[in-house]
């Protein structure tokens, strides 16, 4: 009979939600750790048999891994505080811009668990098909975490700490810079008792034709063809702070296709 994998999950926000709840399908969750034991608590309610703790010195030293899912600037300060555990635990963050060193010299194993996708609370997230990428201090580490990915994912990759910074920047203007744009596209719409879903059909072409060619390939609009009476109409209908966007992105574009004609 094959011994579950015991893990222990350090943090209780959104990446630590998502990542628990698939990590608790293939294993044995069985701490969640917030400083803020209501949190841990909650989390903790949500999976087989996980118990809350909130302080570090309370964690389980014999859990086979500790994934510490926590913001950026919060993981020094843990790694810096970490309980002693087993010497064959593996200890690995999820950031995509946090380097694996920040666990040097603080225990033997360690690595990055990062998965490539955002998350919230209010949307389902299918682990499946989630990109993990791994890094390890050492070969046998690299591949105990890529093992434990595999569990949940089907699509893990090595990727070392400068590809990640790399694949994490690309994500930034993918989806965090690509949101914002929505939030104020929708805004723009309620101005006149409209939402974003009228714009459905248009965003998921868009999205199917980026994916199935270059962006670069399928730019449209105002900009690529240096269309100036049309950019000059729209800026002059938005508030300042949206018309500087506007304005750097077009020129951004418009640059891009120096010889496009209107």
């Amino acid at each position: 009979m094959v011994t579950p994998v015991k893990i222990v999950v350090i943090g209780s926000g959104n990446v630590a939600t998502h990542m628990a709840a698939a990590l608790d399908r293939v294993a044995d969750v069985i701490q969640i750790y917030s400083p803020n034991h209501s949190h841990a608590e909650r989390l903790a309610k949500s999976l087989k048999d996980a118990t809350p703790v909130s302080t570090l010195d309370a964690i389980d030293p014999t859990a086979d891994y500790y994934i510490i899912a926590v913001k950026d600037d919060a993981i020094a300060g843990i790694a810096d505080n970490l309980p002693v555990t087993s010497d064959e635990a593996v200890w690995a963050h999820t950031s995509g811009s946090v380097p694996s060193n920040v666990f040097s010299g603080k225990c033997r194993n360690y690595g990055v668990f990062y998965p490539l996708q955002t998350f919230n609370r209010l949307t389902e997230v299918d682990f499946a098909k989630v990109p993990m990428l791994i890094e390890g201090n050492s070969t046998v580490t690299s591949q105990r975490l890529f093992t434990l990915a595999e569990k949940i994912s089907g699509n893990v990759r090595f990727a070392d700490s400068t590809d990640r910074k790399l694949f994490h920047l690309a994500a930034v203007f993918a989806c965090n810079f690509t949101n914002r744009l929505w939030a104020i596209s929708d805004e723009i719409l309620r101005t006149r008792g409209f939402d974003l879903t009228l714009l459905e059909p248009l965003l998921r072409m868009t999205l199917d034709n980026a994916l199935k060619s270059s962006p670069a390939d399928v730019q449209t609009g105002p900009a690529r063809r240096h269309d100036s009476a049309v950019i000059s109409s729209h800026i002059e209908q938005l508030p300042d702070d949206y018309a500087e966007i506007y304005r750097l992105i077009s020129e951004n574009i418009a640059n891009a296709y120096p010889n496009e004609q209107n």
